[in-house]
């Protein structure tokens, strides 16, 4: 028992451990304190190694298993993995298909060593209620519900003396929840660091947010979007030969970079070739699909844009609709006059701003019928 209160484990994980119930461990525990005449459960933890002879294990991260390999990003690696451990809570925010999930799984796996109570992976995609966050975070950490506690106080109590970090991982839709479900987990939890990834920044005052750009377009050997589209195409036993590099650049970049378009892209180089990947992308949204995945919003460009537009209310489709005319970044007060109001500018540049990163310059592409696509226009 104080072996596994040295491993920071929580009362309902060593009753699963040990076959007996949360009670009893709480009855033990108590007991522990009691003889051994310290303060509280952190200093018994402390205490756990000299008293049993058993140091702490590291427990290997709990992330989902790549299917596909991880290509490029090494800068984007470098400086993500800087700011989770400079700041306790770090947002890698992005528009949909950048790559923001494969980018957090590979620095949260490369940073495990740093974290000795271990790496959680929380999927927030099922996640239809934002009161239900503590609920996926506590099935991630495999703690079921304790009677006469609240299932965030119980998430609270076994992450509260653990150093760990814990990968949030598709917020957008549920922005509200995961900032009040992270402002309370911060606060109890001292030693715990959380990666979140999201379409849409948190916005709360201890956030920091990495900016997720496309993949480098540059058309010698350090692009990692001609890179990546040729490993892609490779994988599906076509590959390409070093002198089409520069004809996939110029695929690359009328894809403005993104992972998911190129990948989409790569899978049907075998049937159209470079030539007709290019004739075909004047009409990308109907080219850039995919087979069947367990991920809906990756099954094709479309499905990507569509759950982005559906977490846009009535009056921010509108906007959408009115700045679709902009072929280049453009400013609040020009989205404003576009929008027919130079008087509510405040209002046009705080919807504006959470999804295209307008402030930033940031380029990217509208849902098809608005303004075509790809148009670099804005990303939402």
């Amino acid at each position: 028992m104080l072996a596994l209160v040295g491993e920071h484990f929580s009362n309902a994980e060593i009753g699963a451990r040990l076959f007996i119930g949360v009670r009893t461990v709480e009855t033990h525990v108590s007991s522990l304190l009691r003889k051994l005449q310290v303060p509280d459960r952190r200093e018994l933890a402390r205490r756990a190694p000299e008293l049993t002879g058993v140091g702490p294990s590291h427990p290997a991260p709990v992330l989902p298993a790549p299917l596909t390999s991880f290509v490029g990003r090494a800068r984007e690696r470098t400086e993500l993995a800087k700011m989770i451990n400079a700041h306790r809570q770090v947002t890698a925010a992005g528009p949909g298909g950048v790559g923001k999930t494969r980018l957090a799984l590979a620095v949260a796996a490369e940073a495990a060593g740093d974290y000795p109570d271990g790496v959680w992976f929380v999927d927030l995609v099922p996640v239809t209620d934002p009161g239900m966050i503590a609920t996926a975070v506590a099935g991630a950490l495999g703690l079921g519900e304790q009677p006469g506690r609240d299932i965030t106080e119980s998430v609270l109590t076994a992450l509260a003396d653990r150093h760990a970090l814990v990968v949030l991982d598709n917020c957008e839709h549920v922005v509200d929840g995961a900032a009040l479900f992270l402002e309370r987990l911060l606060a109890a939890c001292p030693g715990v660091t959380v990666l979140a990834t999201s379409r849409a920044r948190l916005m709360v005052p201890f956030e920091r947010v990495y900016p997720v750009p496309p993949l480098s377009l540059a058309v010698d050997d350090e692009s990692d979007a001609v890179a990546l589209f040729m490993e892609r195409a490779a994988a599906v036993g076509w590959p390409l030969d070093p002198p089409l590099r520069e004809a996939v650049a110029s695929i690359c970049e009328r894809l403005d970079g993104m992972a998911l378009a190129i990948e989409l892209a790569a899978a049907r180089y075998p049937a159209l070739g470079l030539d007709g990947i290019s004739a075909a992308l004047s009409h990308p949204l109907r080219m850039l699909t995919g087979g069947s995945r367990a991920d809906e919003r990756h099954r094709s460009v479309r499905a990507a844009l569509d759950w982005s537009h559906a977490l846009l209310e009535p009056a921010d489709r509108a906007l959408l609709r009115r700045v679709s005319v902009f072929v280049a970044p453009f400013t609040a007060a020009a989205a404003a006059e576009v929008a027919g109001n130079t008087a509510a500018g405040a209002e046009v540049a705080g919807s504006t701003a959470a999804g295209a990163e307008v402030a930033e310059g940031r380029e990217g592409i509208v849902a098809d019928g608005l303004a075509g696509w790809p148009n670099r226009a804005c990303w939402w």
